[in-house]
């Protein structure tokens, strides 16, 4: 099992660096990997000076002993993805759901949709399987309170640092009704993809 951190190379640029940073060194420590945040900073330094041009899908691996691998691959053009509801599975550790792990068998589906909208056994919305979720009403954005149940993107807490994202329950039934009424729209979001609208099979 390793670590990992996909983040957005822009013009050589990694965007939200500091909270992937963040979260890897926080998962390490967690679990128990050995991190090294010089190590880490050239990494990352490296692979940017290679890539001063254009926009790049860059993951970088962390393994126990805290050696690190990456894949750099251009991002593609997509800006919607199609999704539906799904239960999530909880039969495996906390530390799956809320650490960036190449676990991921708590988020494995059958793609009859590009994402996953997962939801828990008492109706909360928690997250997409490749990002967090924001749900649009009135003009106002909200997103899932976290309780220890998903993982916490980048680009969701940049956003809630700016003040760009209010923090809601939703029941996934409650949510189905406002999509259904127009009252609602949703969005994916993560640090590589940024905002990607999202069309719902209800």
């Amino acid at each position: 099992m390793y670590l990992f951190e996909t983040m957005r190379v822009d013009e050589g640029e990694i965007s939200r660096k500091v909270y992937h940073t963040r979260r890897i060194a926080q998962s390490a420590e967690r679990l128990g990997y050995r991190f090294d945040n010089e190590k880490w900073e050239d990494y990352l330094e490296a692979i940017c000076a290679k890539h001063a041009n254009g926009v790049w899908r860059l993951k970088v691996m962390l393994e126990k002993d805290g050696s690190l691998t990456h894949q750099i691959v251009e991002l593609p053009k997509k800006s919607s993805f199609s999704a539906h509801f799904e239960l999530i599975d909880y039969q495996f550790p906390e530390w799956q759901y809320t650490c960036k792990t190449s676990e991921r068998g708590h988020v494995a589906h059958s793609h009859i949709t590009d994402v996953v909208l997962y939801y828990d056994a008492a109706g909360k919305v928690l997250e997409f399987d490749i990002g967090n979720v924001v749900v649009e009403e009135e003009g106002q954005w909200y997103t899932p309170p976290f309780e220890n149940d998903f993982l916490k993107g980048c680009m969701r807490q940049a956003m809630l640092d700016k003040g760009q994202l209010q923090l809601r329950t939703y029941q996934v039934d409650e949510l189905k009704e406002k999509l259904r009424s127009g009252q609602a729209r949703i969005f994916l979001i993560n640090s590589l993809r940024e905002v990607a609208d999202i069309r719902i099979n209800l």
